[in-house]
């Protein structure tokens, strides 16, 4: 097999894998980004502004706080995607994928003045990873994809008027991807599979602008942009376990982080309750849209897996159950960012629904414990006719499981 046959083979099965790994059910992670989200599941998030994780979930909201706050959280993720073979597959296993992700977030709120607030963030809100069986029946494709952004982000916000506040950051971004597949040997294709893998690292800058307005006392209204940026990836597959060696040229992959927009808001019932809502729009047509170049071969091109873009839609609420406890919870939508006919073996995407609760707890004066879980369901997903793989997923979830706390 010659060298540019496996560095187009390498192309497929990573332009195939790449766009679902930014999350099952085509959006932002709202879990990842702080670990007080996972009792929201996302919903108000650019209006609560009532933890130091509004660093990162709209800038603007830290000109709430009078004092510094730390938070410190940390949310485990449970990936279940079973797989149902209709009999029409390759040979291999069909047990789908099943995997724990742990993550980590950190945020910091310093008042340099009563108008002027400076913040700190870490998280890691793009990308995810999926682990399947090495012998199974999309193994062609992928039997292990990762992609992840974790982000540092320096922050600024400035209160311009009592109702009117406007932040802004940037999000230094370093993307890292791996890709497992297997291969077979051309020199012997009965025989044992070779396996192929590609690795990278890159650096980029998101910016994140938010606007927050006050009407009254009672009621706040947050807006939140993300700015596009790509993740720029290159390597030369490694291939091991096939004769001849392939020898092949180094992939370029150009991958983008979609811009969206979020707006929510926060409205204060009474002493007792308040209620949340949001809605979103993310750009994961853009995102589906992969540049492809194999070096010394004078190959170059789009390569488009057919996206669209995502809405998100929330409602939550919060009851003060007593004045050391607040309980929180949240419902949200997102639309599906592809279609049946559009749905690779190594994109488990579809339109998803969360369902969160939450608590928060006034441990002493300046400490406040927090946890959340949040379950997102995406139910039976049918793959795109055609490939190694053919069935369906079936009753494909995410669960998220936080803890957190909060020094102020």
């Amino acid at each position: 097999m010659s060298r540019i046959n496996y560095c187009l083979r390498s192309v497929v099965a990573l332009t195939l894998a790449l766009p679902g790994l930014a999350h099952a059910g085509g959006a932002y992670i709202y879990e990842m980004s702080s670990a007080a989200e996972t009792g929201y599941g996302g919903v108000g998030m650019t209006a609560r502004a009532n933890d130091a994780g509004t660093v990162f979930t709209n800038p603007a909201g830290m000109t709430r706080f009078d004092d510094s706050e730390l938070m410190a959280g940390a949310t485990l993720t449970y990936i279940y995607v079973p797989f149902k073979d209709d009999g029409n597959s390759v040979d291999g296993s069909t047990g789908g994928s099943k995997t724990w992700v742990p993550a980590a977030s950190v945020a910091y709120v310093y008042p340099l003045s009563e108008k002027l607030k400076l913040g700190l963030s870490f998280q890691n809100y793009f990308g995810l990873k999926l682990n399947w069986d090495d012998d199974w029946v999309g193994r062609s494709t992928s039997v292990s994809e990762t992609i992840v952004a974790p982000q540092l982000q320096p922050t600024a916000a400035y209160k311009v008027n009592d109702w009117l506040s406007l932040g802004a950051g940037a999000g230094l971004t370093m993307g890292y991807l791996t890709n497992k597949s297997r291969v077979t040997n051309p020199g012997d294709p009965a025989g044992p599979e070779g396996k192929m893998k590609i690795s990278d690292a890159d650096f980029a800058i998101q910016y994140n602008f938010g606007i927050m307005l006050e009407p009254s006392e009672n009621t706040r209204i947050g807006v939140r942009y993300l700015t596009e940026t790509e993740l720029d990836f290159r390597d030369a597959p490694s291939i091991k376990g096939i004769t001849p060696d392939p020898n092949p040229a180094a992939i370029k992959l150009g991958i983008n982080m979609p811009q969206a927009v979020n707006g929510g808001i926060y409205h204060q019932l009474n002493d007792d309750w308040a209620l949340l809502g949001s809605v979103g729009w993310d750009q994961w047509s853009k995102f589906g849209k992969i540049d492809v170049t194999l070096e010394g071969d004078n190959v170059s091109k789009t390569v488009n897996a057919g996206f669209d873009d995502v809405w998100h839609f929330g409602i939550g609420a919060e009851y003060q159950l007593n004045p050391k406890l607040l309980l929180t919870s949240g419902l949200a939508y997102d639309t599906s960012m592809m279609t049946d006919a559009h749905r690779p073996v190594s994109i488990p995407l579809g339109a998803m629904t969360r369902y969160a609760v939450g608590f928060q707890y006034e441990k002493r004066k300046g400490l406040t414990l927090g946890g959340g879980f949040s379950f997102l369901w995406e139910g039976n997903l049918p793959l795109k006719p055609g490939g190694d793989a053919s069935g369906k997923y079936t009753d494909v979830s995410l669960s998220f499981l936080s803890f957190y706390v909060r020094w102020h």
